[in-house]
């Protein structure tokens, strides 16, 4: 129901593939589906659309498929209401329960509005199709949970007589989404928002390289109003209201051709940092059921680090800077080896330099409360961690190759247009997940894995040399 348009439209033919971090998602939500039936024993698999005897409510049903008119739903699990648990229901199995499993833990408020909507869509169309509703609800993972038995591993959040908003919006709805579906030709969204993300395999228009969609994260709001504005171009919106001085600085790089720097600004971010500066990356799995003791669901469990370190006055070339890095190739849990390791690699002083801070500061938080053998010293790392993104997140360098985007990807060409990631086997780091996966799966053979192994080894080791390469660009401008 979240999905623009044109992106439905391409989705009921088949024709929009997930990415590999979708893919990877699905995996664990299928593993989670078939986890979640055994929570009623006595159900029937579907896995279509129901005969008239399966509609007596006697048994639960699951992957259930009912259409009405246009309208296709598949339901995960179909229970008769008597097994609902909840005396306000009542004791009768004259009606149905309807439950839609997710593999999230439902902590973030997008994830509880779309559950939301899902059931409400799912219960409207039964409603339409005649089939009496008495209860319906989520069942998600429950965050709470830690492997191997601690809590529940299942929340289910009870959404009766709460969804009459959303349903009403799906009645309304419906007939629209309808009418795109039956066209034979895909709907344009031109001119809006949802040109910026579109997935779809056939642009409707051919966006500017750079344009009001480029612009470095503008709030949605203003975009919207400065879009029905009809003002595309830079040169259209120089001086607007609604931009701010990191919105000008990109409008200044891409018409110079050349980067806007804030000399001020990155000479006192640098200023910051202590010798020797060890320069870390983590590559970190999540899976939805978690396999290892004391790790609960969709936690991000790191099995490999590049670390490059950098002694104060040394030459800043790829032969003289030291280079250390693990990646666990055994099955089992990579948290206590990777540990050992990083607390002999990175020494009692100096700055811990990351890209985007958030991610290697929730794994040492973790690995802190995993091992308390070692907690003064990754309470220290935290500490000690100094965030190279904050320079191109701030605006204070910006170059117009970025085209908006602070990543370190996209920020990399700027200094060394010749270190790419497209050259790597492996490219980015859900990538570097599903690649771990089939790695350490006694299925691979050998000499694949260590084709893998390689890969991995060598794209870990290129995040943190970007940052070696950007740290030495930024010294030697100022």
């Amino acid at each position: 129901m979240t999905e623009s348009k044109r992106e439905m439209w391409f989705e009921a033919r088949g024709e929009l593939s997930p990415d590999v971090g979708g893919r990877w998602r699905m995996e664990q939500g299928n593993l989670v589906a078939e986890l979640a039936r055994e929570e009623f024993p006595d159900g029937t698999f579907v896995g279509g659309p129901p005969s008239e005897a399966q509609l007596q409510p006697t048994r639960p049903l699951f992957e259930v498929r009912f259409s009405v008119g246009d309208m296709t739903i598949r339901v995960d699990v179909l229970r008769p209401a008597s097994s609902h648990g909840s005396s306000s229901h009542g004791d009768s199995a004259q009606g149905w329960v309807l439950t839609e499993v997710k593999s999230s833990t439902m902590t973030s408020r997008s994830s509880r509005k779309r559950a939301r909507q899902d059931v409400a869509f799912q219960a409207y169309v039964l409603s339409e199709g005649g089939l009496p509703l008495e209860a319906a609800e989520v069942m998600h993972l429950n965050p709470e949970y830690v492997h191997p038995g601690d809590g529940d591993l299942f929340a289910r959040t009870d959404l009766t007589g709460e969804l009459d908003e959303q349903i009403q919006e799906a009645r309304e709805r419906a007939p629209e989404f309808a009418s795109v579906l039956r066209r034979d030709e895909p709907p344009n969204l031109w001119p809006s928002r949802a040109c910026n993300t579109c997935g779809c395999p056939e642009p409707c228009h051919s966006l500017p390289e750079h344009s009001v969609l480029t612009l470095p994260r503008l709030y949605y709001g203003h975009l919207d109003e400065i879009i029905e504005e009809g003002r595309w171009t830079l040169e259209e919106l120089q001086g607007h209201s609604h931009l701010k001085p990191k919105h000008e600085n990109y409008i200044q790089a891409a018409q110079a051709g050349e980067p806007y720097i804030d000399t001020s600004e990155v000479r006192d971010a640098l200023s910051e940092l202590e010798y020797p500066l060890y320069f870390l990356d983590f590559e970190a799995i999540d899976y939805a059921l978690p396999p290892f003791e004391g790790t609960s669901p969709w936690e991000k469990v790191p099995f490999q680090y590049s670390l490059h370190v950098v002694e104060e006055g040394q030459p800043l070339s790829r032969e003289e800077v030291a280079h250390k890095e693990f990646l666990w190739t055994e099955e089992g849990d990579p948290r206590r080896p990777l540990a050992e390791r990083l607390v002999q690699d990175i020494g009692p002083e100096g700055s811990i330099v990351v890209y985007n801070a958030t991610f290697e500061k929730g794994i040492l938080e973790d690995l802190q409360e995993a091992f308390p053998q070692w907690e003064d010293r990754f309470e220290s790392y935290t500490h000690r961690l100094w965030d190279q993104g904050e320079i191109f997140r701030q605006g204070h360098y910006v170059h117009p190759s970025q085209k908006g985007s602070w990543s370190l990807k996209k920020v990399l060409p700027a200094f060394d247009p010749d270190l790419k990631y497209d050259d790597l086997d492996v490219q980015e780091g859900m990538e570097a997940v599903v690649q771990y996966s089939r790695m350490i799966s006694p299925e691979t053979s050998d000499s694949e894995a260590r084709e893998i192994e390689e890969d991995l080894l060598e794209y870990c080791e290129q995040d943190t040399w970007a940052m070696v390469v950007i740290h030495r660009s930024l010294t030697e401008l100022l």
